[in-house]
């Protein structure tokens, strides 16, 4: 805790086992995945002592992005459709439903899919077992959802059918459960057993009995989310819909702009 309060940033787990190992409480470096991790879990999800879920950041990989687009401010003042493209208005449409909906899915190879077949919808791509970071976020997230909206939760999830599917959602569902302050619908909603012998998918062939959802075809793919969505409630013509208006009124406010700023 010393070294995590010796810095003025959220330190990731990784960072912290390297103090350690300099410190000398921990010897080799397989000490981070044999004694480490599983350690730290404990702690944050117990809120041990100053532990709390929170309290380490995820160390996910990725491009962190922080450099301006503008030279300087002669070169902002040059460029007014630079700024005014920079407007984007979106309006919610969970505002006028009976549900507030957010789906989950397993593999990150499935975002592009997700994306195209679920507008208008916040989601989380787990890419395996989730960090208990993301998890406690998740948690938070929904809890100022229900607050905002004042409807139920539902969290609508999609994998694959094996053991390692199911094991993801079922440590997610517990963790989040527990520290969000309101009641979550989880509901699987594929790949399951049935779906796999409707669509006659091939097996596993490292797991017989077990379906991985990159087997799909893309219209068995779309058919299973859209059903889910169809059946959840998900008022797809009301996500449109609003994805319109907040298209022509971003039409409207950047000429606003435009002409604001040439004059």
């Amino acid at each position: 805790m010393a070294h995590i309060k010796s810095v003025p940033y959220r330190v990731s787990l990784r960072w912290l086992f390297y103090r350690l190992l300099q410190d000398g409480l921990y010897k080799t470096k397989e000490d981070y995945h044999d004694k480490w991790k599983g350690l730290s879990a404990r702690m944050r999800k117990m809120s041990y002592g100053e532990w709390r879920p929170d309290t380490l950041s995820d160390d996910t990989s990725g491009i962190i992005h922080r450099v301006g687009f503008f030279e300087d401010r002669a070169h902002l003042e040059e460029n007014p459709d630079a700024i005014a493209n920079m407007i984007n208005i979106t309006f919610d449409p969970f505002c006028e439903m009976d549900r507030y909906t957010i789906i989950g899915f397993e593999a990150r190879a499935m975002i592009e899919q997700f994306r195209y077949y679920t507008e208008g919808i916040d989601l989380l791509p787990f890419g395996g077992d989730a960090h208990i970071d993301f998890k406690w976020k998740i948690a938070k997230h929904l809890e100022d959802a229900h607050r905002w909206y004042g409807i139920p939760i539902q969290f609508l999830y999609f994998g694959d059918y094996d053991d390692k599917g199911q094991k993801i959602l079922t440590a997610a569902m517990k963790d989040i459960q527990a520290w969000c302050e309101h009641p979550i619908d989880f509901k699987w909603c594929g790949l399951t057993f049935e779906q796999a012998g409707e669509f006659a998918l091939p097996e596993n062939p490292e797991k017989p009995g077990q379906f991985q959802w990159e087997a799909l075809t893309d219209p068995q793919a779309k058919e299973i989310i859209s059903g889910a969505m169809a059946a959840y409630g998900v008022d797809t013509k009301l996500i449109r819909r609003k994805i319109r208006e907040g298209e022509k009124v971003t039409k409207e406010y950047r000429k606003l702009i435009r002409r604001a700023l040439e004059n």
